[in-house]
């Protein structure tokens, strides 16, 4: 045997050094390049593609960027060891929204100024300067997680590459008429001032104030009350909506209101079937410029649409007396004011949805506004067909019902955004044609303000922006060209659209503008369709959706044919990660290791109610008393993986790390220990050596089979939690617990050399493979491992690094039944040792004589080859072996009876029987007062209605799990009593 000294690995495994110095030695090699691009590849060679979700470039990895980037990367590598021509290609997004704020805070807080003050051009070179500095962070932390991608292809949703596509795409879309410019009900965010998506808009149960106030009916006496939590918008209310068929309003309807503060105001009362007659008073106020019902209720009534909100959500100059109020202050000025003039008429206290923005917080406005609109209807049914056909796969299954409730209820898709950051829509208005437009749109309506402004000689860019806000949409078009040329450089005639497009346009063409296209490249016929999208179902309909549709548009094809939704990473307790929470889980900070003053140093800074923080700060100090000791990459990979259930939450408690990381601790020194027995020389190769296998040889080699198989089955099928679950049982439970076990004697200085040869071959063939199993989980471990394995060089003489060898696939010539019963039956017995020498209150110290009863011969035969790893296993003295009939079980033995076996433990002299009756007496007398408890909480009445159903039966399985052990002590007193 060679000295420990020198062998490989050392006795502690440094996950920070190694993780460094492989990455290094990876890419340097052009390991994450595809193999096309080391030269030719066979027309038979598979293509796998990901294209990693590009993060927000002011992002930094959080538990879910990890989630995501393992789970792809196990997939990746994966691929890359069967011999597929692999691509992997990153990208950031310039995430529009959150990094113009970002910039736009750093600048007030550092400088005291605006983008305004900076104006367009010198804030977006501010904004780039910024992305240069600090756009790279992701990608490190990226990296440092394992994510092996060809950053030699990174892209940036903003580069020129990129940006060309954007513009190439809009302006094809325009000219195919499904890009249209039109005057929606659009979700307004105040704080940024900017439209958003409906994806974009999350919705939070709060509490507010019902207020009910009186319409009078103009004429008469008679009022109409109605309700509303947002009494500010009453000063747009252009009508009250009654149902038909309510006959207590039947007779007012058509009937002018007066209203409180603008008598001048024709608000009529309407019928309409859209009104609930049962709710409330069964009269709805209508405000058709914020209130998606009201807009569409407005339209079928040709009703006056008054906006009453400025762009940073004051009241304008349509709320009269209330113009320049806040729209909270207008809430609270507006009820004071109908309260003083007698139209209040009560309140209750609801709890109802309120719109939130999901990028500043802020409650949404609804607000008519000019918008760039995407027609979806056509896309969508495209789109759909593909999942419909199969061509593209939702996984898991359950999300293709959503999908469908989604894609056909489709909304038009609003894609002008109000920033400067991002791409700016390559629309053009030609100021040349800008008059005849307005002189057509004035035709039939009269004296328009465009058309006064035009006959008054207004300035043209000023009589550009009357016309943009006041003209029909029809009549602005006949002006405006989209042009993949910026027209305004060339010619001072064009003047360019201010907006910029929603990020999830660019986003939408990733899979393939990060190709190439629209030139067709290289890239873009090898690499399109990818094979899987792998990402989180919350933006399910936020960019699957937009890239299926923009796919099959462009490309004539979906571009993907597997859609692999991952669950949601929560904490301990099931709830969402969040900073305001404190629960959140940094995975630098597990993978490097954080001590608790560091821990709670970084909680501090996160917006943590201050009421709430307190708390926050015990709860870290009590689960994490040593703060987060490192558990490498490694660790924190083969954890997300392990819990990565198909259609399950993750419930991300720090302890599994930690006992994963222990896992990993085990194969380390498992693989020590076997590097420092096997012996030393040309290993030979398994087919030379069969005859000399013993049947613990036999067995790990066919086990072995059967962890592959199911490792490769779980990769496939998206299962990592079974892939994850097969590793970790081998390598513990079987190659740890048993094999090494059993074949230290077979690998000891005075076992035969034939035997010692065959079972280092089988050990070292057994690392060599397990190790390629694992790697695609736990990439640096691996590769730090299965370097060091003897015989390497002559098994994969043509291979530098296991990231590059072949993924391993079971092999049924080595699954062995016969092995398999046998070592099983050894198990069984051991087993049955160790439940008898517990059930007899034996501590496990001492050794005690056993005889095992069956009529297999063979079993006789396996148990006296392993005779002394048995006992050593089993803490046994003596070891027999005896046939049915021929040996008579002594009064004083415990007996264990297994599936053709019985264990027979001799007990003379070993216990005191009085004092075991006493023991075991105590503990039913405790499993008792449990019991009782138990079943009292069970039959009080209000427990099995008001608990929680999972909770009476976990009380259920308490109480059968003590009748259980109840009744195997009474089965032992009966025991010793007959002794």
């Amino acid at each position: 045997m060679m000295a420990d000294s020198d062998r490989g690995l050392p006795k502690v495994y440094d996950p920070s050094e190694a993780e460094t110095r492989w990455y290094k030695l990876w890419e340097d090699a052009g390991l994450f390049k595809p193999l096309s691009d080391h030269g030719p590849v066979d027309e038979t060679t598979p293509t796998y593609v990901i294209m990693m979700p590009p993060p927000n470039v002011t992002g930094t990895l959080h538990m879910g960027h990890a989630l995501t980037a393992t789970i792809q990367d196990i997939l990746v590598r994966y691929h890359r060891m069967t011999g597929a021509n692999t691509l992997y290609l990153p990208g950031t997004d310039h995430a529009g929204i959150a990094t113009q704020t970002v910039v736009e805070r750093e600048l007030k807080k550092h400088e005291g100024q605006s983008r305004h003050d900076l104006g367009r051009d010198a804030f977006l070179e501010r904004i780039w300067d910024w992305k240069e500095k600090n756009g790279s962070r992701i990608i490190e932390q990226l990296r440092t997680i394992g994510a092996s991608a060809d950053w030699s292809r990174l892209r940036f949703t903003m580069d020129e590459q990129c940006s060309k596509a954007v513009t190439d795409a809009f302006v094809q879309m325009w000219n195919d008429d499904l890009i249209y410019r039109g005057e929606r009900l659009v979700n307004w965010d105040p704080t940024t001032r900017t439209a958003l998506s409906d994806e974009e808009v999350d919705h939070e149960e709060r509490q507010g104030e019902l207020w009910q106030f009186a319409y009078k009916v103009d004429g008469s006496d008679d009022e109409i009350v109605v309700a509303t939590t947002r009494p500010e918008t009453m000063l747009g209310d252009t009508a009250v909506a009654v149902h038909p068929a309510d006959e207590r309003y039947q007779a007012l309807v058509g009937r002018k209101l007066r209203h409180p503060f603008f008598p001048e105001r024709d608000v009529r009362v309407i019928a309409d079937d859209y009104v609930d007659r049962e709710f409330g008073t069964g009269a709805v106020k209508i405000t058709p410029a914020h209130d998606p019902n009201d807009f569409e209720m407005g339209q079928r009534h040709d009703l006056e649409m008054l906006n009453i909100l400025t762009f940073d959500g004051r009241i304008n100059e349509q709320g009269g007396p209330f113009q320049g109020l806040d729209r909270y202050a207008a809430r609270k000025a507006v009820k004071e004011q109908l309260r003083t003039l007698g139209f209040e008429r009560g309140s209750e206290l609801i709890t109802h949805s309120v719109s939130i923005s999901q990028r500043s917080g802020d409650a949404i406005e609804p607000m008519l506004s000019r918008q760039y609109f995407v027609k979806t209807e056509s896309l969508a049914s495209t789109a759909s067909a593909a999942i419909k056909s199969a061509e593209t796969r939702i996984i898991p299954e359950g999300w293709v019902k959503t999908w469908n409730h989604f894609m056909d209820n489709i909304q038009d898709w609003c894609i002008s955004r109000q920033l400067w950051w991002g791409h700016r829509i390559p629309v053009f208005y030609d100021l040349e044609k800008l008059p005849d437009a307005i002189r057509q749109d004035a035709s039939g309506k009269g004296r328009t303000e465009a058309l006064e402004a035009l006959e008054n000689g207004i300035d043209a860019k000023e009589l550009l922006s009357i016309a943009l806000n006041t003209l029909d949409d029809e009549y602005v078009r006949l002006f405006s060209i989209a042009s993949t040329d910026n027209l305004a450089v060339a010619d001072p005639r064009f003047v360019q659209e201010n907006d910029v497009l929603d990020t999830w346009f660019s986003s939408g063409l990733w899979p393939f503008s990060t190709l190439g296209w629209p030139e067709k490249t290289d890239d873009l016929s090898r690499f399109y369709p990818g094979a899987v999208l792998e990402t989180g179902f919350d933006i399910l309909f936020f960019w699957v959706a937009r890239m299926m549709m923009m796919g099959t548009y462009f490309m004539g094809k979906a571009p993907f044919a597997d859609v692999y939704l991952h669950a949601m990473v929560r904490d301990a307790q099931g709830r969402k990660m969040s900073k305001s929470l404190g629960n959140t889980i940094d995975p630098l900070d597990v993978i490097r290791g954080i001590s608790l003053d560091g821990l709670l140093d970084k909680t501090k800074t996160y917006p943590v109610p201050e009421k709430l923080l307190p708390q926050v700060l015990d709860g870290l100090k009590k689960s994490y008393p040593d703060g987060l000791l490192a558990s490498g990459a490694d660790g924190l990979r083969f954890t997300l993986a392990s819990l990565s259930g198909q259609g399950r939450d993750i419930k991300l408690d720090i302890r599994r790390v930690e006992g994963y990381r222990a896992f990993l601790n085990k194969i380390w020194n498992a693989t020590r220990f076997a590097l420092m027995r096997v012996v030393e020389g040309e290993i030979p190769a398994l087919d030379a050596i069969r005859e000399h296998l013993s049947i613990a040889d036999r067995w790990i080699l066919s086990r072995l089979q059967v962890a592959t198989e199911k490792a490769n089955s779980g990769i496939k099928n998206y299962n990592f939690a079974e892939t994850a679950d097969s590793i970790y049982h081998f390598f513990w439970d079987e190659l740890c617990d048993w094999y090494i076990e059993l074949a230290k004697g077979s690998l000891s200085d005075d076992a035969p050399e034939a035997t010692r040869r065959a079972t280092s071959a089988v050990l070292l063939t057994v690392l060599d493979q397990a190790m390629r199993m694992l790697h695609p989980m736990c990439p640096f471990q691996s590769e730090e491992i299965w370097q060091t394995l003897p015989g390497r060089q002559t098994r994969w003489s043509s291979v530098r690094f296991c990231a590059e060898a072949p993924y391993p696939t079971a092999d049924e010539t080595l699954v062995d039944p016969d092995a398999e019963h046998r070592i099983g039956q050894l198990q069984e017995a051991v087993t049955l040792i160790r439940n008898g020498r517990h059930e007899s209150g034996l501590p496990m110290q001492k050794k005690v004589p056993v005889v095992i009863v069956s009529d297999d011969t063979e079993l006789g035969q396996t148990l006296a080859y392993y005779n002394s790893e048995i006992r050593r296993l089993a803490q046994v003295t003596t070891l027999d072996f005896s046939e049915r009939g021929s040996f008579a079980v002594p009064q004083q033995a415990a007996v264990n009876s297994g599936t053709d076996l019985d264990v027979v433990i001799l007990l003379e002299g070993l216990i005191d029987f009085g004092a075991e009756r006493e023991r075991i007496q105590k503990e039913v007398g405790k499993l008792n007062k449990r019991r009782e408890g138990l079943a009292r909480r069970l039959s009080s009445p209000g427990f099995a209605d008001k608990a929680p159903p999972h909770v009476v039966e976990e009380t259920k399985a308490k109480l059968s799990e003590i009748d259980e052990q109840i009744a195997r002590f009474d089965a032992r007193l009966t025991e010793i009593a007959g002794l």
